[in-house]
């Protein structure tokens, strides 16, 4: 009996280390084919463009800017929902134009105080839609729920997002090289209250109590070297250089 028992004991442990290691070359499988695609926003020629919009009783003013930067990580079925995914976008306040000089002057030093807060950051931690996995050519409107930081003040912000995907072609006169990217288009509106903004009467009494920021921009695919270091395709930036 002791006997039988022994081999019993031994034919249990042939056969879970057997499952085990069947489990272990399952999910080195999956690692070796698991990969991520990277996108940033950072275009040369300054075709992205942030936008707000005042439209208070009095007035209607207008402000615009081409310096949004961004990255975008995500797992390479292109599908939000699955990890890993990180998403942040940057706009710098100090470049926004409204039109007159002295409205910008006034604006940067004591509206958005852009010396202590040059930037305004959206940092997206999930995407939730019917659908989240991006199809070529196909538009998937997406709700971004992330931090959205202006003037030093943090708020929790759910922004719908339109996102359309472009896939890696070699065809002349696109966007980008390569044809790769996403197109994103947002609106978001910003009240001053949450973000501890006073309003310079002298200027800005035209001005509404929410603003709503527009933002039209593209995210160019980007590939990883050996080390893992991001490096943006050599194509776009011999391209970038030429129209400098």
């Amino acid at each position: 009996m002791q006997g039988t028992r022994t081999l019993q004991g031994q034919i249990t442990r042939s056969i879970s280390r057997s499952l085990l290691l069947a489990l272990g070359l399952v999910f080195s499988a999956n690692a070796a084919f698991a990969g991520t695609a990277n996108f940033v926003v950072d275009d040369p020629k300054k075709r992205d463009t942030v936008s707000f919009t005042s439209d208070a009783p009095v007035e209607l003013i207008v402000g615009n800017t081409n310096k949004i930067t961004g990255s975008i990580s995500m797992d390479d079925s292109l599908d939000f929902s699955k990890q890993p995914f990180s998403a942040v976008f940057d706009v710098d306040l100090a470049s926004i134009d409204t039109g007159i000089a002295l409205r910008n002057e006034h604006m940067r030093d004591n509206f958005l105080e852009t010396k202590k807060f040059p930037k305004a950051t959206f940092r997206v931690k999930s995407v939730s839609a019917a659908s989240t996995q991006l199809k070529p050519g196909k538009k998937v409107t997406v709700q971004a729920v992330g931090d959205f930081t202006v003037h030093g003040k943090t708020v929790s912000k759910t922004v719908p997002v339109d996102v359309t995907y472009f896939e890696p072609c070699k065809q002349e006169g696109v966007k980008f090289p390569d044809c790769a990217m996403l197109q994103i288009r947002a609106e978001v509106p910003v009240a001053f209250k949450d973000h501890d903004i006073k309003r310079p009467e002298i200027v800005f009494q035209k001005l509404a109590d929410t603003v709503f920021v527009k933002i039209s921009a593209t995210a160019r695919a980007v590939k990883e070297d050996a080390k893992g270091d991001k490096k943006a395709d050599k194509k776009a930036e011999k391209s970038a250089k030429k129209t400098k």
